[in-house]
């Protein structure tokens, strides 16, 4: 499990940090604005997203593509 040593001041801040454990091409599809239509950042932040990829992709719906 990842571990941060020291935690961002500001609330807002924290809750973004662990939209940087996404899986890479989830990230890089909502970037690209490939994402699931009802998928935005405000559910991001309020989601509880696991560590796990596979199980990301999962959670979020996201299509698979090899």
């Amino acid at each position: 499990m990842p571990l941060i040593e020291i935690s961002p001041s500001a609330a807002y801040l924290r809750m973004l940090l662990k939209l940087s454990f996404l899986a890479p091409d989830i990230q890089r599809g909502i970037l690209e604005g490939r994402r699931p239509g009802s998928l935005n950042l405000q559910q991001l932040i309020k989601l509880d997203i696991p560590l796990c990829w596979d199980e990301q992709r999962t959670a979020l719906n996201w299509p698979i593509v090899n």
